[in-house]
């Protein structure tokens, strides 16, 4: 009777757990709405072109925090004392390639590559990873992203995936790896390409001694591209030409000839075809230490890891490495961008203003675009940007500036009008609420969904205060001060976009609450509403006497859903050679259109006529024209 094969549990637990979470982040957005699932949050590779970005160019790479950089760096111990421990426990695309490969075998329709065509193509993988870093420390935003086949694939191709190299390293990815064994992971991976060049870790510290000694040391100007340049060289050779690893890593699997019966099981059930009953010590550079040869090996003792029969060791050093990387992640933050412009001797006398809650702070470029504006302030000598939590480090010359002013000039005011006033509203109700831990345009964004969902208020614009002024116009006839408090307190904020439900949490807390004198509903629509005023058609031309002009009710000039469309109607009404100007004026009885004309070219009829039209002919900018549905009826 043939034995039952042995099957690798501890590998298999893992592959299965992170299938398992990934399966979880993809089906928690469709029943929880407010669940926005990161599937880089824990992405080595991402880390170690954000570490690299971060060593070149003070910054990291976009969206990415100090986890995947801790992530990054356990990859990299794990490669320098167990090997691969990443693409044989934890990585998707080679947990599927695997597995599909099996497939491919089952099928007899699976081989391997040897000899010169497999030295050959195992030169790709360095060329793609080349080209991954330079482009991402370049831009400081992932390029791997552009092609990742299990980026595209979990995020469902999203904007930052370029659909023609997605396709090309799909191809590559699935039907590759089932006629030729781990075709991606040999020969296209630019991670293993990355872990490949770890693992030749004398070398590695070597160019990398080198080129600081040179740069720092000396002082010489070499860009960072030399250094990429030579570490992807050295990893072309070293593979190419040896196939295997040398010091490192320090745990391999070991065989003992004299227990060893040339069963060849082992051979059979490993996942990179390597010949491990030929060979007293696997040293082979695609072992990235599964464990499943050790495992599977029928005779006790004969397969080991660095002479000892712990078959749970690779599986427990992968969960170690993962905890140690997360923990050092929990306490440390390296900075998305960390500029300084201030001398050294500023520097070293300088103060700091921390502020968190910053969500416009969410990138490399938002950062950079953060640290442009406050270098515009005198007196703030730097600026650190941490995405992670949305905040932000400012160094600055107390005897220049002060927090104050620092957190004033970042404060951006918001005017946002909500809903149009009722037809009979003559006068506008408005209160002033002090409101705490709310200072960003995010914060005025979630604030203008909250209200829009209240029906009665109208409006609200934001001042720099401590906490911020928030002033809300309202119609007090249905809704009261008092309950657009309780509004703004509210913990959580739920809508809906593009067809899908959305959901929030805000803290904001309302200090105080202050009504304020009412205004007038004309002195309201002044004071909300941007005018809209323009003359053309040669309006300076004509004297009084030879023009007239209409004046027409205009209610649905306040309804900001539509608040660019009465500068359409306008581009509109001047195709009318006979109109001179356009002018929307605000009454106590609601917005009207006046419209000054020329009798003798066109009349009243005509020109109503005209704005009642379905198709409004707008001119753009640009010099073309665009035909849009008119909203208006007059």
């Amino acid at each position: 009777m043939a034995k039952a094969k042995k099957r690798n549990f501890y590998r298999l637990a893992l592959q299965w757990t992170i299938l398992g979470l990934l399966l979880y982040m993809v089906i928690r957005p469709f029943i929880d709405k407010s669940y926005v699932a990161d599937f880089e949050a824990y992405c080595p590779f991402g880390g170690l072109q954000a570490l690299s970005s971060f060593l070149a160019n003070n910054s990291l790479a976009c969206s990415m925090t100090t986890t995947q950089i801790s992530m990054g760096i356990a990859l990299l111990a794990g490669v320098f004392l167990f090997s691969k421990l990443f693409c044989s426990y934890i990585c998707p695309i080679g947990t599927f390639t695997e597995w599909l490969g099996w497939q491919g075998k089952r099928f007899k329709m699976n081989f391997v590559i040897t000899g010169i065509a497999d030295r050959l193509l195992r030169v790709l993988k360095y060329a793609i990873l080349f080209i991954t870093f330079y482009f991402s420390i370049s831009s400081s935003e992932l390029f791997c992203k552009k092609f990742d086949p299990y980026y595209a694939l979990f995020s469902g191709f999203s904007s930052d995936v370029v659909m023609g190299y997605a396709v090309m390293a799909l191809l590559l990815a699935i039907p590759g790896s089932f006629f030729v064994r781990q075709f991606w992971c040999k020969y296209i991976c630019p991670l293993s390409a990355a872990s490949n060049i770890f693992s030749f870790g004398f070398v590695f510290l070597g160019i990398v001694a080198v080129y600081t000694l040179l740069t720092l040391g000396f002082g010489l100007s070499i860009g960072w591209i030399w250094l990429l340049g030579a570490l992807c060289l050295a990893g072309v050779i070293l593979e190419t030409t040896r196939l295997k690893f040398g010091i490192f890593p320090v745990v391999k699997v070991t065989r003992k000839a004299e227990t060893c019966t040339s069963c060849r099981i082992c051979d059979k059930v490993c996942p990179m075809a390597i010949k491990i009953s030929d060979i007293p010590k696997v040293q082979h550079i695609d072992c990235h230490l599964c464990g499943d040869c050790v495992t599977s090996c029928p005779e006790p003792e004969t397969l080991q890891f660095s002479k000892r029969k712990i078959n749970w060791l690779p599986a427990a050093a992968t969960v170690a490495l993962i905890a140690l990387g997360l923990a050092f992640a929990s306490i440390t933050d390296i900075p998305t961008i960390s500029l300084r412009w201030g001398t050294s001797e500023q520097m070293s006398e300088a103060s700091i203003y921390q502020q968190s809650g910053l969500k416009n702070v969410k990138c490399f470029g938002s950062a950079m675009s953060f640290a442009n504006h406050m270098k515009e302030l005198p007196g703030v000598l730097g600026v650190e940007a941490f995405v992670s939590d949305f905040s932000v480090k400012i160094y600055f010359n107390p005897e220049v500036t002060s927090e104050t002013a620092i957190k004033e000039f970042m404060f951006t005011p918001v005017t946002r009008v909500i809903a149009a006033p009722s037809e009979s509203q003559i006068r506008i109700a408005v209160a002033e609420f002090a409101v705490d831990k709310f200072f960003d345009p995010s914060d005025a964004r979630l604030l203008a969904i909250k209200t829009s969902q209240n029906p009665g208020i109208l409006a609200f614009e934001t001042m720099f205060g401590e906490p911020v002024h928030t002033f809300i116009f309202y119609d007090s006839t249905i809704v009261t001060a008092s309950e657009i408090a309780k509004l703004i307190e509210e913990k959580k904020v739920k809508w809906e976009s593009d067809g899908e439900q959305r959901e929030a949490s805000t803290g904001f807390k309302v200090a105080s609450v202050e009504p304020k004198a009412g205004l007038s509903l004309s002195n309201y629509l002044k004071k909300m509403y941007e005018p809209v005023s323009m003359t053309f058609n040669g309006f300076e031309k004509y004297n009084v006497n030879q023009i007239d002009s209409l004046l027409l009710p205009f209610a649905k000039a306040a309804d900001p859903s539509l608040s660019d469309m009465p500068w359409y109607l306008l581009s509109h009404i001047s195709n009318n050679r006979g109109v001179l100007k356009f002018e929307i004026i605000p009454s106590d009885s609601g917005f009207m259109l006046s419209l000054v004309y020329v009798p003798e070219i066109t009349g009243k009829d005509e020109i109503i006529n005209q704005l009642n039209e379905p198709q409004l002919k707008v001119h753009l900018s640009d010099g073309t024209e665009q035909n849009l549905e008119n909203p208006y009826r007059f």
